[in-house]
C-alpha cells in the first residue's frame, strides 16, 4: 500500500473510531462576554455541535461565563496566555481535536455563518464538500447602521446593513476545515492541507490563500466588524489576536464608510426561525 494511501486510511480509521462531533467551531476570545451567548446559540441553531474556545486571559474567565449561561456542555475552554496567540490557538486546536470533530470552523465572535442554500442547516451544506480539505467562505462586511451607542438588542437584529457583495474587503474568506487533512495553519483565514486535499469555495473552485472573488449564493459569513461606535472603542482596547499592532479609530471609519449600503436580514431570519 502506498504511503499516502496508508496515511489517509489511518487518519480515516482513527477519525471514525474517535468521532464525537460532525461540526465544531474553534476560536480565540478575550473579554467577549457581551457577545458569546448570542454567538453560541446562533451557531447551535445552524448545526454546530461544539465549541473549542481559547480564552486569552479574559477578565471574567470564559469557563465561569459558560457556567453562568448554562452553556458549558457545548464548550471546551482552553486557557491561553500572552499576546498574538491566534495562530498558536488554531494550531493547538487542529492537533488536539482533529480526531473528535470531522469539521472545525475557524471564525471570530464577530462573525456569523449564514447557510443560505440549505435554509440555515450548515451540516447539510458541508455534506457536499466532504471530498475536500476545507470550505472557504466569503465575508459580507456589515457596518454600524448609524448606531453610536449600544442598541441593547442582539447583534443580528441591530446591524442589518452591509456592503455591496463585491466590496473589496469581501474577498476575504474564513475556513471550515476537515482537520485530519490539515498540515498547518497558514494565517487566520486559510490553512495548508495534506496532499491531495485543498480548500474550495462554494462553487468548488480551488482557494489557495485568504482571498477569493466574492460568491455568496450558498453561504456567507456576516462580519460585524464595526458594530456601534461605542462597541468599536471596546474592540480597540482588546486589540488584535493575530498581530501586535494598535487598533485605532481610523479602522472604524475605514470599514464603516461603505458597509451600510444593502439591507441583509439573512442571519436575523435564521435567528428568529
Amino acid at each position: 500500500m502506498a504511503f499516502k494511501t496508508l496515511r489517509n486510511w489511518v487518519y480515516s480509521a482513527a477519525f471514525w473510531r474517535g468521532k464525537s462531533y460532525y461540526l465544531s467551531i474553534g476560536c480565540i476570545v478575550k473579554d467577549e462576554d457581551e457577545y458569546l451567548e448570542e454567538w453560541i446559540n446562533y451557531h447551535l441553531k445552524i448545526g454546530v455541535q461544539h465549541f473549542f474556545i481559547y480564552d486569552n486571559q479574559s477578565t471574567k474567565p470564559v469557563k465561569q461565563l459558560m457556567k453562568e449561561l448554562n452553556l458549558s456542555q457545548y464548550v471546551t475552554v482552553v486557557p491561553i496566555a500572552g499576546e498574538v496567540k491566534q495562530l498558536v490557538a488554531y494550531t493547538n486546536c487542529i492537533k488536539r481535536f482533529r480526531i473528535i470533530s470531522r469539521w472545525i470552523a475557524f471564525i471570530d465572535v464577530d462573525e456569523f455563518i449564514v447557510p443560505k442554500l440549505t435554509h440555515g442547516n450548515l451540516p447539510a451544506l458541508l455534506k457536499e464538500y466532504e471530498a475536500y480539505g476545507g470550505l472557504a467562505i466569503n465575508w459580507q462586511m456589515f457596518g454600524s447602521a448609524g448606531h453610536v451607542k449600544r442598541t441593547g438588542k442582539p447583534v443580528v437584529e441591530s446591524f442589518l446593513q452591509r456592503a455591496e457583495k463585491d466590496f473589496h474587503i469581501n474577498r476575504h474568506v474564513k475556513s471550515i476545515v476537515q482537520p485530519v487533512h490539515v498540515k498547518s495553519v497558514h494565517d487566520p483565514h486559510s490553512f495548508i492541507y495534506r496532499a491531495p486535499y485543498y480548500a474550495v469555495n462554494e462553487n468548488f473552485n480551488r482557494v489557495v490563500d485568504a482571498f477569493s472573488d466574492p460568491s455568496v449564493d450558498k453561504v456567507q459569513i456576516n462580519h460585524y466588524y464595526c458594530k456601534s461606535f461605542d462597541q468599536f472603542q471596546d474592540k480597540m482596547k482588546r486589540g488584535y489576536s493575530d498581530r501586535k499592532v494598535e487598533r485605532t479609530i481610523d479602522r472604524f471609519y475605514y470599514h464603516d464608510t461603505d458597509t451600510n449600503e444593502v439591507e441583509d436580514i439573512s442571519a436575523l431570519e435564521i435567528a428568529r426561525s
